[in-house]
């Protein structure tokens, strides 16, 4: 099947880019001796974090548990970190199912969160591991090492939870310090700490600066996205989540419209030399994607020459992968101008 038979909008992965992108960072991570855990909350689909852990993925990151059930039913179910806060009746008895099918790992940075789940899994007779989320960002997370420490001693003191370490994002080396000073607090009170987990596909490239890391949680790189593409770490031909959209109007000689609204691509805005856009345009990179509605989305083509016509159809790379692909339910799967396959995005509304 050729792209061109496809219809518009529709979401679709470029293999070679893919592939390129995911040979690339395992490469990185392996060549600085810190495990890649892939952050699966991107592309929500069982077929890419398959081969992502068929190049050497040391287990998958999960936002929430129903992404997690996802991917274990799936038969990603070796190693799973859910770097979230797991709270209330409902979902920690998923929890405690959960932990049967798989080793699994989850954050906390409460009291509140550390108490619930030990009460829920002692009582199941099961055990989960525990890392402290630590507040890097502006976040969730322990607002000093000292608070992380004190989380972490009351995790190592109580039934059904192992404490495991800690976890941070975004993880660039400016952290390190709140890393080294919560680290040498565990040590002095004699608390493990076999995994340190860092994140954040832009800080990818600068973990081997933190060595303290043993792993790394990154989820928009296998795609790219605008915001990797302005920062280098992607070409265009390495982004290669886009979304396939027609041109359906010229209304004004300066403007076109397209049929990839925001329900196609995410109402996420990228910040750019030319103002706010919401997706590179790889035929016209001249055009600027700078607003849409629903199911229309409107491009500035005043500095394009030549210019779109409609019924052009065209390639855009979206700001924010990770929405974008939440708002399909499949992906074609492209080499060149051939459909290779679809692919369902499984975990898709996956937010419970």
């Amino acid at each position: 099947m050729n792209v061109n038979d496809l219809d518009t909008p529709h979401l679709v992965v470029d293999l070679d880019g893919m592939e390129d992108n995911l040979n690339r960072y395992q490469a990185y991570f392996d060549e600085h001796g810190i495990g890649l855990r892939p952050h699966i909350k991107t592309h929500k689909c069982l077929a890419i974090a398959h081969m992502q852990m068929a190049r050497g993925a040391i287990g998958i990151t999960c936002q929430k548990l129903g992404e997690a059930e996802v991917m274990v039913n799936g038969g990603v179910d070796e190693d799973v970190l859910i770097p979230f806060n797991i709270i209330g009746e409902q979902k920690l008895r998923r929890l405690v199912a959960l932990t049967k099918r798989t080793k699994l790992t989850v954050a906390a940075d409460s009291e509140y969160t550390i108490r619930g789940l030990s009460e829920a899994t002692s009582k199941a007779g099961v055990e989960v591991g525990v890392v402290i989320e630590l507040d890097v960002g502006g976040r969730a997370g322990a607002e000093t090492p000292e608070i992380g420490a004190d989380l972490a001693a009351l995790a190592d003191s109580l039934p059904g939870v192992e404490l495991r370490g800690v976890m941070a994002m975004p993880t660039t080396p400016d952290k390190r310090p709140f890393l080294q000073k919560t680290l040498e607090l565990f040590d002095a009170r004699g608390l493990p700490h076999p995994i340190v987990s860092g994140g954040s596909t832009p800080a990818s490239f600068t973990a081997h600066e933190i060595p303290e890391l043993t792993e790394f949680r990154a989820g928009e790189y296998p795609v790219g996205g605008m915001k990797h593409l302005s920062i280098e770490t992607h070409s265009v031909a390495q982004c290669a989540g886009r979304v396939l959209a027609t041109v359906v109007s010229r209304p004004t000689a300066n403007r076109a419209l397209l049929d990839a609204g925001s329900k196609s691509m995410s109402a996420a805005i990228f910040d750019g030399p030319k103002g706010g856009s919401m997706g590179h345009v790889i035929e016209f990179p001249e055009a600027n994607f700078y607003g849409a509605s629903e199911e229309h989305g409107n491009l500035d083509v005043s500095e394009c020459d030549p210019q779109p016509q409609i019924g052009d159809r065209v390639q855009i790379i979206p700001v924010h992968p990770c929405p974008c692909f939440n708002e399909h339910d499949e992906m074609a799967v492209i080499r060149g101008d051939q459909v290779e396959a679809f692919w369902p995005v499984h975990a898709r509304g996956m937010i419970r």
